[in-house]
């Protein structure tokens, strides 16, 4: 089992309340199993004070988690703010997708 430094414990646990909140406070997905509008995701701001962390902190976090694929970040930024969507859920959309189309999903 690998020993986690304070720090990295500390940033593990900040990027779980981050993935439990875009999985708990994100839109669903729509009825055609397509991602909402990227006006519709969460904000850093939001984000970042569900966690009371500051803003810019949460930013580098939630990047580190999009390079991760956790998470998915708007392709600009939608009213001065990036938007993040969880990765989970695009997945999840991939899947039903297939499956509409009688593909099979291992």
């Amino acid at each position: 089992m690998e020993v986690l430094s304070p720090k990295k414990k500390e940033i593990r646990q900040l990027k779980q309340r981050l993935l439990y909140a875009l999985l708990t406070l994100s839109p669903p997905l729509t009825q055609e199993n397509e991602l909402p509008p990227q006006h519709e995701w969460l904000s850093t701001r939001q984000l970042a004070e569900y966690i009371n962390e500051g803003v810019y902190r949460a930013r580098n976090l939630l990047l580190e988690m999009v390079a991760n694929g956790d998470a998915i970040v708007s392709h600009g930024s939608v009213k001065n703010s990036l938007r993040w969507y969880p990765a989970a859920t695009e997945q999840q959309r991939m899947v039903a997708a297939r499956r509409k189309n009688g593909a099979r999903t291992f």
